[in-house]
């Protein structure tokens, strides 16, 4: 992926900071988000997941309202160069090739640095796959800031066993993926302020020896309410 981002970028000045999680704890993507922007310096900022890999009609400009660059998603096989089978690819997903479910908020998103601000960026509380998105969408929806989708974009969503598939993840993943939901239906809006400023963490730098590249890990998340 990385290649892939330093060639879609390489006209213009840019940071990427790949921001991952140092621990083998359950999923903490929200905190790792949340964590990466505390790094960042650009005024736009892109939230973007590592399997999703751009294709040449993506745009990541973003003017006066945050975007969501995919219009349309292709699963991969197992290569990563052909086409997953219509079969195989996860039940909520079959469709993308068509078009993206446009309530989908997740894979990737830009916007300015103030809309990220102005909701306090990503709810932290989530453990596990899934629901954080859901509550990002809500978030802009709440703060009044609208989003569009553009009108062509086109992401290759690069294989991994389970994605997509809660059937296919451990019990323990479904078991925070069910609590995450029940939380996000009864208890997010009265937590809709609780995000990237309430969130500490233990944050390791590893040295990328390339100027516009950071690696940060992080671990041990604290949310103060």
């Amino acid at each position: 992926m990385l290649p892939r981002l330093k060639e879609f970028f390489k006209d213009e000045s840019y940071e990427i900071i790949v921001s991952e999680q140092n621990d083998n704890d359950n999923f903490r993507i929200a905190c790792v988000e949340n964590v990466g922007f505390q790094y960042a310096k650009g005024d736009i900022i892109v939230l973007q997941q590592v399997d999703y890999y751009p294709t040449e009609d993506v745009s990541y400009d973003v003017t006066d309202q945050p975007i969501l660059p995919a219009r349309k998603g292709i699963f991969l096989d197992k290569d990563n160069q052909s086409p997953r089978e219509f079969l195989d690819i996860p039940g909520g997903y079959r469709k993308w090739s068509e078009e993206i479910d446009s309530a989908f908020y997740g894979g990737v998103i830009a916007m300015k640095r103030e809309h990220f601000e102005a909701i306090n960026g990503l709810n932290p509380l989530y453990k596990g796959w899934g629901n954080e998105d859901e509550d990002l969408r809500e978030r802009f929806v709440w703060a009044g800031i609208p989003v569009k989708r553009n009108e062509e974009g086109t992401f290759l969503c690069l294989y991994h066993e389970d994605n997509g598939d809660m059937s296919k993840k451990k019990e323990d993943h479904q078991k925070d993926f069910f609590e995450g939901k029940q939380y996000y239906l009864t208890q997010a809006y009265n937590d809709r302020n609780i995000g990237y400023r309430n969130l500490t963490a233990n944050v390791e730098e590893l040295a990328t020896g390339e100027e516009n590249l950071r690696w940060i890990k992080s671990t041990n998340y604290k949310v103060e309410r």
